[in-house]
C-alpha cells in the first residue's frame, strides 16, 4: 500500500481512497478466520485497513498521548490502530497511547480504521471518527472528528466479465460438469469444481447455497460471498473454500427450516443491469426477489441488503405459481450491440406453442423432450410426441394460465425496471402441472433457456431437445435467431438429467465470480 496521501481536512488528515472501507472479511493469512475478527494486528497494515495521517494543530509536549474512539453504532464492529514509527507496524488502540512529539510534529500520526462488517438495518454505512489529542495527565491538546463510509455489498448483475464459474461435481453431476467445461473455457473463464466426498449426491444447486457479490473502494475489488441459508452441507463447505486473500465471507440470517423451503435459496436473489426508472437511477442495477404469498426471502437478508443503499428498494416479484419459485426461472439478461446495452429475456409459453404448431406441421412425428426418456419413467412423462402434447388440453390450459402470469412478470420488471418493450425478448419454454404434487403451482415441462449461464457474450442454455426440422432443433435455433444478431454466441449444454429432471437449469447449477464493469 502506498503512503502517498492525498485528502487533508481541518485536522490535517489524508487519505487514500476518498474515505470509503471496504470491510475486512477476507483471509490474508489464510487461518480459516476472516481478518477482521481475527487477533491483534501485527506487522504491516492489512489492504483493507483505511490508513489516515493526522497532525495536531498544536506543539505536542512529551510524553503527549492520542486517543481513538469510534462513534456507535460501529464501536462493535470497527477497530483503530496506530502505526509505530519504530517497526512500521500498526498496533490496536485500546486507549491513550503515548506518541514521540518530534515524530508527530514531522510526519504526524498514523491511523488505521478496519470495518469487520457492512451497514446493517441499525448500522449505516457512515462511521465517525474522534481522535483526541491530550497530555499524559489527561489536559486536552487538540481534537476533531472524521467521517468515513463503510464500501456496500453489491450484488453482482449476469452481464459483469466472469473471472471463474464455480459447479459442484457428485456422481450425477460427472458428465454435465465434463461437458460444461470445455464450453467455460472457450467462453474465457476459469471453471471451479467444487468436489467435495462430503457432499450428497443432490445438493448441488451452487446457485441456491451462496450469493457472490463484491464490495469496492473505487480502485481495490474484494469478491464477498453471502452464506447461504439452505441448512445443507454445501453452504458452509463452499463458504470455507471461498474465504481467502481479497476473497471475504459474511452471513445474514440463518437457516429457517422447511418453512422457508427454497423461498431463502440465493437462485430466488438477482440484479439487473444499471438501469433508469421515473427519474431514479440504480448505477449498480437493482435487487429483485420472488415472492410465494406471505412466504418471502428471509427478513435480515432483505433488510442487510437495503442498508447497502446501492441497488434497493427491492423489487418483488410474484413466483407464488412456480414450483421452486425462483426469480431466475422468470427473467434473465444478455448483452447487446446493437441499440440498448442488454435485453431482458422471458420464458414465454405462448411463443413456444406457435413454433411446435408450426414444426408439426413442417415435420409431422417431432417429439418433445427428445431422447430425454429413462428407466422408470411413465408414458409420456418427459419424453412425448409433439402431437399429443399439442392436444393435451390441460397442458394447453396451462400454457395460457402460465403466460398470464408471466405477462405480470413482465410487467413487474418494466414498471421496476424501466425496460422498454423493445428491450426484451421471449424464450420459447412450455410449463406443466401435477394433479398430485404442487397443486396450483408449475415447472418447466421443456428446458427453461432463460435459466442460462452469462459469460461475456456466450450464453450457455440448457438445451430443449425440442423437435427437428430440416435437421435443426426448432426451439434452440429460435433463441438463436433471436440472439445472434445482438452478437451473442448461444451454446446448448444437455443438464436434463440430472438438473432438469429435479426443477432447476444451467443457472441454477452454476454460479459465478464477476468483477464490476468499469461504468459501473
Amino acid at each position: 500500500m502506498t503512503n502517498a496521501l492525498k485528502v487533508k481536512n481541518v485536522l490535517g488528515q489524508e487519505n487514500l481512497r476518498a474515505n470509503i472501507i471496504i470491510p475486512n472479511v477476507d483471509d490474508d493469512n489464510g487461518d480459516g478466520i476472516p481478518d477482521g475478527i481475527a487477533a491483534d494486528m501485527i506487522g504491516a497494515a492489512d489492504e483493507e485497513m483505511l490508513q489516515v495521517r493526522v497532525k495536531s494543530r498544536v506543539v505536542l509536549p512529551d510524553g503527549a498521548v492520542v486517543r481513538v474512539a469510534i462513534a456507535e453504532p460501529w464501536t462493535r464492529f470497527a477497530r483503530a490502530f496506530i502505526r509505530e514509527s519504530s517497526s512500521g507496524g500498526f498496533q490496536l488502540i485500546h486507549g491513550p497511547v503515548e506518541v514521540s512529539s518530534d515524530e508527530a510534529k514531522r510526519n504526524g500520526v498514523v491511523i488505521g480504521i478496519e470495518a469487520n462488517d457492512f451497514a446493517d438495518a441499525e448500522r449505516p454505512r457512515a462511521l465517525d471518527l474522534k481522535v483526541r489529542f491530550e497530555t499524559k495527565e489527561g489536559r486536552l491538546l487538540h481534537e476533531g472528528s472524521f467521517k468515513f463510509n463503510v464500501a456496500p455489498f453489491l450484488v453482482s448483475c449476469c452481464l459483469d466479465p466472469v473471472d471463474s464459474v464455480h459447479v459442484v461435481k457428485t456422481k450425477i453431476t460427472e458428465q454435465f460438469v465434463s461437458e460444461l467445461a470445455p464450453l467455460v473455457r472457450a467462453a474465457g473463464a476459469e471453471l471451479k469444481i467444487f468436489d467435495e466426498p462430503a457432499l450428497p449426491n443432490h445438493d448441488m444447486w451452487m446457485q441456491d447455497a451462496v450469493e457472490i457479490g463484491y464490495a469496492t473502494d473505487g480502485e481495490r475489488v474484494m469478491h464477498v460471498a453471502l452464506h447461504g441459508n439452505r441448512g445443507r452441507k454445501l453452504d458452509d463447505l463452499f463458504a470455507e473454500r471461498f474465504l481467502g486473500k481479497d476473497f471475504g465471507v459474511i452471513q445474514k440470517g440463518n437457516y429457517r427450516g422447511k418453512s422457508a423451503e427454497w423461498i431463502d435459496w440465493f437462485g430466488n436473489l438477482e440484479a439487473s443491469p444499471p438501469v433508469r426508472v421515473n427519474g431514479q437511477e440504480f448505477r449498480k442495477g437493482r435487487i429483485y426477489v420472488g415472492t410465494q404469498g406471505e412466504r418471502s426471502m428471509h427478513p435480515d437478508v432483505i433488510k442487510f441488503l437495503e442498508a447497502q443503499g446501492a441497488q434497493s428498494p427491492v423489487l418483488w416479484i410474484d413466483t407464488s405459481w412456480l414450483v421452486i419459485g425462483h426469480v431466475d426461472e422468470t427473467v434473465s439478461w444478455v448483452p447487446s450491440k446493437v441499440g440498448t446495452p442488454y435485453r431482458m429475456l422471458i420464458p414465454s409459453p405462448r411463443l413456444a406453442v406457435e413454433i411446435l404448431k408450426k414444426a408439426e406441421k413442417d415435420a409431422p412425428g417431432g417429439i418433445l423432450n427428445r431422447g430425454t426418456k429413462r428407466e422408470g419413467d411413465k408414458p409420456g412423462e418427459y419424453e412425448r410426441p409433439v402431437a399429443e402434447a399439442l392436444n393435451d388440453k390441460d397442458l394447453m390450459a396451462a400454457q395460457e394460465f402460465v403466460q398470464k402470469k408471466l405477462d405480470a412478470v413482465r410487467r413487474a420488471l418494466q414498471d421496476g425496471l424501466g425496460v422498454a418493450d423493445d428491450d426484451i425478448i421471449e424464450i420459447p419454454v412450455l410449463f406443466n402441472s401435477s394433479p398430485k404434487e404442487f397443486r396450483g403451482r408449475y415447472y418447466a415441462e421443456t428446458t427453461n433457456m432463460a435459466n442460462c449461464l452469462l459469460i461475456g457474450s456466450d450464453v450457455i442454455v440448457p438445451d430443449p431437445l425440442g423437435p427437428m426440422v430440416n435437421g435443426k432443433d426448432v426451439l434452440l435455433q429460435a433463441v438463436k435467431d433471436r440472439l445472434e444478431p445482438l452478437g451473442c454466441r448461444v451454446r446448448a449444454i444437455d443438464n436434463f438429467y440430472p438438473y432438469h429432471r429435479y426443477g432447476g437449469e444451467v443457472h441454477c447449477g452454476t454460479n459465478s465470480t464477476r468483477r464490476p464493469l468499469v461504468a459501473r
